[in-house]
Order: C-alpha cells, then sequence, then structure tokens
C-alpha cells in the first residue's frame, strides 16, 4: 500500500512539476522567442528562410570567411584590420564592418563592393554620428526595442514579419502536452496569436527611406530611420514619414522622372504602381469589353484573395488588397529555385497574359514584346536594372513601367532597351529610334 500511494504522490509531483514548467513562461503579453523556437514546428519554411539573405543582414563574426572583403589590396581607405571587426552587414552587394564602443555598434570608414571587388571609403567624416540603434537597427535586427536599443535578434528573423510569437508558442504546447488536458480544455487555437498577414506595409517598414514620426513625444520626432512603435501590417502613415522625390534636393534617392535611383525603396515604386492599385483598378474601371465582374476577377487583382483558402476567400466587396509583395516574392526564398526566366515569365505571365494579348488585339498593334522571349523575360523591359548598390545598377526598378531611351538621354538613367547586357553596344540615338517605331500610334 505503501508503494501504491508513493506512487501516487510521485505521480502527482510529476504532473504538477510539469504543469508549472509549462507554465513558468506564460504571459498575456507579447515577447519575442527568436526564430529557433519556430523551426520545431515550421520546419520548411525555417529552412527556406535560412537560405535567404534575411538573416544575413547584420551578424556577429563567427568565422574569418563571414568577412568577403580584400585585406591584401593595401587599399588606404581601410584603416583598420580584418581581426577588429565584430559586425557584419550584408552578403550579396556589399559589406558593412562594425564594432561596438560604449555599447554602441559604429561602422567602419570603409566598406567592400562586392560586386565591383572594391574597397571605398564609407562616413569617413561622421562615422560617428552613425549609431545603428538609430540608423539601421529598427530593419537589420528582430524584436529593437525603441527605448533601450536592445533586440530580440541579428538579422531579419520570423518575427520581423510574423510579430513577437511567445503567445504562439505557448499556445502550441497547450494544444501538443497531453499533461496540460488534465486542467485546460484545450480548444481550437486562436490564430490572431501571430500575425500572418499579405499587406505589402509588412515589407515596407524596412524597404523604404524616411524618419519615424513621434510614438510618445515630440523629442523622439525624426530620431530613428525607421518606423517604431508598430506591429508588421500595421498602418505605416501612424509612424513613419517616408522621404520623398521633394525631399530628395541632391537628387542622390530618385531619377528625375520619379523614380528610385537607390536601394531600400521598393515600397515607394510600388506604392505609386498600378499593382499597388490593382484592385481600386478594378472596381473603379469595370469595362463590358473584358466581361461580367466576377469574384474570380480577384485571383488577379487582390492578393488577399489568392492566397485565402478555400471556402474562406474574401469578395468583391470584402477584398482589401491589391497586387502586394508576397503576390511575386515568397518571403520564405521557396521562388529561389525558379531559374532566371521563370521568375521573370513565370510569375508574370499568370495574371498579364491574357491582358496582352487583348491589348494586341484591341488596339491592332504588333507583338506586345519587340524582342524574342527566349531571349528576354518580363522584368528586362518592365523592371529594369536602374537601381543602384554595391557601386553598380545591380537592383531592380519595382515601379513596373517601362523606361523609354529617352529618359536616358533626359535624366542619365539606364533604360529597358539597353538594359542587363541588351543593345549596350548601340547607341542612345538608335535605341530612340528603334523604340519610337515599334511603339508608334497606329
Amino acid at each position: 500500500m505503501k508503494l501504491l500511494k508513493y506512487g501516487f504522490l510521485l505521480i502527482v509531483a510529476l504532473i504538477v512539476g510539469v504543469a508549472l514548467y509549462l507554465h513558468k513562461d506564460v504571459t498575456k503579453e507579447h515577447q519575442y522567442v527568436s526564430s529557433e523556437n519556430c523551426q520545431d514546428c515550421h520546419e520548411t519554411y525555417y529552412q527556406g528562410w535560412k537560405s535567404t539573405l534575411h538573416p544575413k543582414m547584420f551578424r556577429p563574426v563567427t568565422s574569418p570567411d563571414d568577412i568577403q572583403g580584400d585585406f591584401s589590396l593595401n587599399d588606404p581607405a581601410v584603416t583598420f584590420k580584418k581581426e577588429d571587426i565584430q559586425y557584419v552587414v550584408g552578403n550579396k552587394w556589399e559589406q558593412v564592418y562594425v564594432r561596438m564602443i560604449d555599447d554602441e555598434y559604429y561602422p567602419f570608414p570603409a566598406k567592400w563592393f562586392i560586386s565591383t571587388q572594391k574597397w571605398v571609403p564609407y562616413k569617413v567624416k561622421d562615422w560617428h554620428e552613425t549609431p545603428m540603434s538609430t540608423k539601421c537597427n529598427g530593419c537589420h535586427t528582430t524584436g529593437f526595442n525603441q527605448n533601450t536599443h536592445e533586440f530580440n535578434e541579428y538579422g531579419i528573423g520570423c518575427e520581423a514579419c510574423h510579430g513577437p510569437g511567445s503567445i504562439h508558442v505557448q499556445n502550441q504546447k497547450m494544444k501538443e502536452k497531453p499533461a496540460c488536458t488534465i486542467c485546460h480544455e484545450v480548444k481550437e487555437i486562436n490564430t490572431l496569436d501571430i500575425i500572418s498577414k499579405v499587406d505589402s506595409s509588412v515589407c515596407g517598414q524596412c524597404h523604404s527611406r524616411g524618419t519615424n514620426i513621434p510614438y510618445e513625444n515630440k523629442e523622439e520626432k525624426g530620431k530613428f530611420n525607421f518606423p517604431v512603435g508598430i506591429k508588421p501590417g500595421d498602418n505605416l502613415d501612424t509612424a513613419f514619414k517616408p522621404l520623398t522625390q521633394q525631399d530628395d534636393k541632391k537628387k542622390k534617392y530618385w531619377w528625375g522622372n520619379g523614380v528610385s535611383k537607390n536601394r531600400h525603396q521598393e515600397f515607394a515604386d510600388w506604392n505609386n504602381s498600378k499593382h499597388s492599385k490593382s484592385l481600386k483598378l478594378l472596381l473603379e474601371k469595370e469595362s463590358p469589353e473584358r466581361g461580367e465582374l466576377k469574384d474570380e476577377c480577384l485571383e488577379c487583382h487582390s492578393t488577399d484573395y489568392r492566397f485565402a483558402k478555400e471556402g474562406q476567400k474574401p469578395n468583391l466587396k470584402t477584398a482589401k488588397y491589391g497586387v502586394t509583395c508576397v503576390a511575386c516574392h515568397d518571403p520564405h526564398g521557396f521562388d529561389k529555385k525558379l531559374s532566371l526566366m521563370q521568375k521573370g515569365t513565370f510569375v508574370c505571365g499568370g495574371c498579364h497574359i491574357d491582358s496582352m494579348s487583348f491589348k494586341a488585339q484591341s488596339s491592332g498593334r504588333k507583338s506586345h514584346y519587340p524582342c524574342p522571349p527566349s531571349s528576354v523575360s518580363c522584368a528586362d523591359c518592365h523592371m529594369p536594372y536602374i537601381v543602384t548598390t554595391g557601386g553598380d545598377f545591380t537592383l531592380r526598378s519595382h515601379a513596373f513601367k517601362v523606361i523609354n531611351p529617352k529618359d536616358s538621354k533626359e535624366y542619365g538613367l539606364p533604360n529597358s532597351c539597353q538594359n542587363g547586357g541588351c543593345h549596350q553596344d548601340k547607341s542612345i540615338e538608335w535605341a530612340i529610334e528603334e523604340f519610337n517605331e515599334f511603339y508608334q500610334k497606329e
């Protein structure tokens, strides 16, 4: 009997111990738990995310291989040693090297252009005025706290887009651990415990230039080069004042025709494009020539419709978003497995193949594209390389418009016809003449 009694007490103690262990982190407030805690349940997405550039945007140096800069060049701009570098920002186009001084991150006064394989001076005179906590870390880290300047995770982790995941993790524990059912009736988990939105503002919180607007007091206005005090998917207008072409007095960030010339401005170009307004334009410009307006039209004109499960799709009255970033970009990196041609034609063709045929047939024009489709993709003409990073035009425009060769002559930017190696052996006059001849008004 004593053995049974002690055995029963031991079981009770174990149950209580497990319950206390599972409850020790329970909180009603959302807290950051890091991307590692997402891996157990979301292995495929986690590994996809690991293959992207996001986790590499800011990280401590763990190996000499993390540093791509060539210190054997003996460039006079490099006034520091490789072993002095503590942190690295960037991995594909350029790398900025960082040190810690008095509990603040500061850049070294030279950075490495990966695309051109050379050193360039970087904030030589004002590096001490570039503390990363106010200039960079809101976008290059996850879980940044604007009051303490601390953060939960280096790089752009899962919670940068999905919000803090502590309650989501606890809910999953409650659902999956049998011991919890002794005290709790486990019901369907509320999906609102984690953020999952197709709104482009999720991406726009970092792919933008500007400054914060006051979130607590006026003294904080413009202190940060990123929005603070909001969750992913919130309206950026409540926390962020974007840089505009009118603000760009030195013409560093915009070309004269109004499209971006520098990085971190994809959201601004998208916001001015017809993609962002595709749902609005669909509802406002219903045309009898295109047939009856149906919910199925939303497959191309609304990203929330496209991503919703069957039986839960919005209709023409309830759909919220037009063509947002995730309609074309997989944030978990799965689209990286597509070939270059697939990225340019497969992604666009799903929605635009009918409209291209419609336009050509109704206007009596020639083929929609002047070049052989086997030689170029949609993006080569409609998203040309006109954005600089790493000292070169290595990023595509997100304005989704063909850049006329005459704009090159007027504003100095690359055009769609002589882009990415195409027709660069020809003169600008040739390009203008050919463009006008092909797209002449009938």
